[in-house]
């Protein structure tokens, strides 16, 4: 295993599952009593709700129109902008000081970025340009086209779409033209908010290279300044020990020329306003990502307000137009965005029964689901792309560890035959359980342990034996000192000599291990929460819904019931009832932030 490295820095980092959970909203309101015991009632009551509301992933709650706002500023708690206080009241809702200077400071700084546009291409090259890259397309409009020729005229370029609508061949079109455009070799960065996603997105951009220089579009000397190497944003950004700051900030910039961020939808508000802060002042800001996907796990919904308005002006349509041939229409956004939000609508991947469903899901559109889910209950074979199951057999009471062990078989060769930890990687990864929820009848926890009953039955593992070849892990919270993140997986191998090591993937295509006793608090992957599996993708996806006994319907939302779909390459396996399905295809998910609207025009 030459392609091995030991990983042997000493654990320092704290194991959270030893650690009692503490109640941020006592820890607040104990706060907000100490420094003022005459705090207003209804002051306390809020900041209640603003800390429960914070813990879900909101930036702010409103303040209710009959509030003595007057009252509260003179209570010595609650500030307006620019004042150091606990917390700020600002447009008519209450943050939590650090919150509001996140956002405030990340709205000022896009808006910035937006009015700041680099010198614009020479017309007529990069006309002759787009008509060499895009000459086999039959698209009207070609919105890859019209994203590469809006974006080289950017500093900041903000493109969604789903899976398999060409974000990476866009990307890789727009790097190649931004060099071509520039007197000097750019220097690229590429990240993803985890482990996971750069090595998807590291293989992604290296594939579609291969593609471009095949079909002639791409030569020798301009596929090496496009870089198919990512990192994570936390390595990028640099991440300090024991510290919420990272080596790279505002007055300590990134040195790069254009930073591409992939899976946008995954970054909490902090990390992003940090990110954007540690940016030199002429760099340009590529975000990727699905506007549709789940929200980060932390506070705000970055992707989903920076795309809540799109729109070209009739100037910048025009230019677009004469650029690109295409008849691209002017259409009014509030934003001071709206011209840098392009979406990509074709999806190049899934043309059958997977893409209509998650289309379907997304839209609402009941009627369409139910059709689907009724063809996919009686399939011609059990290849179909699409397979559903009524009844789930983890409410049901029905036996889940067949499909389960068929699911895991070529893992489990490749384990019991010592491949390499590549070949093990590629075994696992065609098929993943998901769940939205941890407890209960069809969770993760429930799938792992029937698999890992499973294997003691099978004489794999022995009874309570926590580490043993073949075990999953993730990683379910940062460890620096390690070099792993929030979200990285790993499989427990055995080398010639019977030890057993953590494999972890590295930047290079290979893995390095890590000792198990060095990895006190990860968590068995078999199956993982869909949450978790943003970022990921793999050939075979069974999602297993909670039914209304378990009481747990209420984590579904339109939005996670689409991003685990999605994660499915070729084949998803449904298990969950159709009320279940329509229902969650109804309800969205509404997080409360400021953002959007700070950045109206």
């Amino acid at each position: 295993m030459s392609n091995t490295v030991e990983t042997s820095t000493p654990l320092t980092a704290m194991n959270p599952s030893a650690v009692e959970k503490i109640d941020f909203s006592s820890v607040l309101l104990d706060l907000l009593r100490r420094k003022n015991p005459n705090a207003p009632a209804d002051l306390l009551g809020l900041a209640a709700q603003l800390a429960k509301a914070s813990e879900r992933g909101d930036v702010c709650v409103d303040i209710p129109a009959q509030t003595d706002l007057a009252a509260w500023l003179a209570s010595g708690l609650v500030g307006e902008a620019g004042d150091f206080m606990p917390l700020i009241a600002s447009h008519q809702r209450l943050y939590l000081a650090r919150y509001h200077a996140y956002e405030s400071r990340l709205a000022l700084q896009l808006r910035a970025m937006a009015l700041d546009a680099p010198p614009a291409p020479d017309e007529a090259r990069l006309a002759a340009h787009l008509q060499t890259f895009f000459a086999g397309s039959h698209e009207n409009p070609d919105w890859q086209k019209i994203a590469v020729t809006a974006a080289l005229h950017q500093r900041l370029s903000i493109v969604s779409g789903g899976p398999g609508t060409g974000k990476t061949t866009t990307l890789i079109k727009l790097l190649t033209l931004l060099q071509i455009s520039s007197d000097r070799v750019l220097n690229i960065a590429l990240a993803a908010p985890t482990g996971k996603a750069a090595m998807r997105m590291q293989a992604a951009i290296s594939q579609g290279k291969q593609d471009l220089a095949a079909k002639g579009l791409l030569s020798a000397e301009l596929a090496a300044q496009i870089p198919d190497q990512a990192t994570t944003l936390h390595r990028l950004l640099g991440s300090q020990f024991n510290s919420v700051q990272f080596r790279h900030h505002a007055a300590r910039p990134l040195v790069l020329d254009v930073l591409v961020l992939d899976e946008a939808s995954m970054i909490d508000l902090a990390l992003m306003s940090k990110l954007v802060d540690a940016l030199p002042p002429h760099a340009r800001l590529i975000l990727l990502g699905d506007k549709d996907q789940l929200a980060s796990v932390e506070a705000g919904a970055v992707m989903g307000d920076l795309c809540a308005e799109s729109g070209f002006s009739p100037d910048f349509a025009a230019k677009l137009s004469r650029l690109t041939g295409q008849v691209v229409e002017p259409s009014f956004s509030a934003s001071a965005l709206g011209e840098h939000v392009l979406t990509l609508h074709k999806s190049y991947r899934f043309s059958g029964a997977i893409g209509a469903l998650a289309k379907a899901i997304n839209g609402g559109d009941l009627r369409t689901i139910s059709t689907l889910l009724q063809a996919a209950a009686s399939p011609v074979n059990s290849d179909a792309p699409l397979l559903w199951y009524a009844s789930n057999p983890a409410a049901s009471g029905q036996d889940l560890t067949a499909p389960l062990l068929a699911g895991y078989a070529a893992f489990f060769a490749a384990v019991a035959a010592n491949a390499a930890p590549s070949e093990v990687f590629k075994a696992f990864d065609a098929f993943r359980v998901l769940s939205p929820v941890r407890q209960g009848a069809a969770s993760v926890s429930r799938v792992n342990h029937l698999i890992e009953a499973q294997l003691v039955k099978q004489g794999l593992r022995m009874n309570d034996q926590v580490w043993y070849a073949g075990r999953p892990v993730l990683v379910p919270q940062n460890l620096y000192d390690l070099a792993l993140y929030n979200g990285d997986i790993g499989l427990t191998l055995m080398d010639d000599a019977g030890k057993l090591w953590v494999h972890f993937p590295d930047s290079n295509g290979g893995t390095r291990k890590v000792a198990p006793a060095r990895l006190p608090s990860v968590e068995t992957a078999f199956a993982m929460t869909v949450h978790k599996s943003q970022g990921s993708e793999f050939a075979h996806v069974l999602l297993l819904l909670p039914s209304p006994s378990d009481g747990s319907v209420s984590a579904l939302s339109r939005e996670l019931v689409y991003t685990a779909i999605t994660r499915a390459r070729q084949q998803v396996s449904l298990w969950g009832e159709e009320s279940i399905i329509t229902s969650a295809s109804r309800k969205g998910i509404t997080r409360q932030s400021g953002l959007a609207l700070r950045l109206l025009a």
